[in-house]
């Protein structure tokens, strides 16, 4: 059973997210609406072991973690831009789980799953969700989510056995510009998309 093998890899994924900002969030005021932060100079991050390429509003922190889960250990791939000074953290992460496992359940169900796993790790409340599909037909999901003083967006997608997760923590009211252009550059890369869904189904 995977119930919870994919709830605790979004769960390590936000922690990981939430590192050098979150921590304040209990001793600082919330804060106040305001303008949207200006944009940063970008970094665009091509993985090709990832098979994705994302464009980050600054600098980029990329760890890995072997990540315990109900189906064995998996590694997790993580991609972070922070601006310490504004709280505010943009992440892009992936995980490959084993093709047995991922056999016994629908993609739809992993999503689903994912997306409620960071919004409980970060105690947030859901606000908004819609399904979405990658090109090719993969499933996905988009959150938004309220916890406290800050605001989460993510979205979610499972292509073949590897889950990919892309996430903003940012404070309330203080939406950055460049929000939307860091969800929508990020792409697959067709061969890795083809690889992947060639193990799922036996091609």
């Amino acid at each position: 059973m995977m119930k919870r093998s994919h709830r605790a890899v979004p769960l390590a994924a936000a922690l990981l997210v939430l590192g050098g900002c979150a921590g304040r969030t209990q001793t600082e005021p919330p804060v106040s609406a305001a303008e949207p932060v200006r944009e940063a100079p970008s970094s665009v991050v091509q993985s090709q072991e990832g098979g994705f390429s994302v464009t980050f509003p600054g600098p980029v922190t990329e760890e890995r973690r072997v990540q315990p889960t109900d189906v064995g250990e998996v590694t997790l791939h993580t991609f972070i831009a922070a601006r310490t000074q504004e709280d505010t953290a943009y992440y892009v992460s992936y995980t490959d789980f084993p093709l047995a496992a991922v056999a016994q359940v629908s993609p739809r169900d992993v999503v689903d799953r994912a997306s409620q796993g960071a919004l409980e790790a970060l105690g947030a409340t859901a606000i908004t969700a819609k399904p979405l599909e990658m090109e090719g037909g993969f499933p996905g999901q988009e959150v938004g989510g309220v916890s406290g003083p800050r605001r989460l967006r993510g979205r979610f997608f499972m292509v073949g056995p590897r889950l990919y997760q892309q996430l903003l923590l940012h404070p309330e009211g203080r939406a950055p510009k460049d929000a939307d252009r860091f969800f929508d550059s990020f792409r697959l890369d067709p061969r890795v998309v083809g690889r992947l869904g060639q193990q799922t189904t036996g091609g």
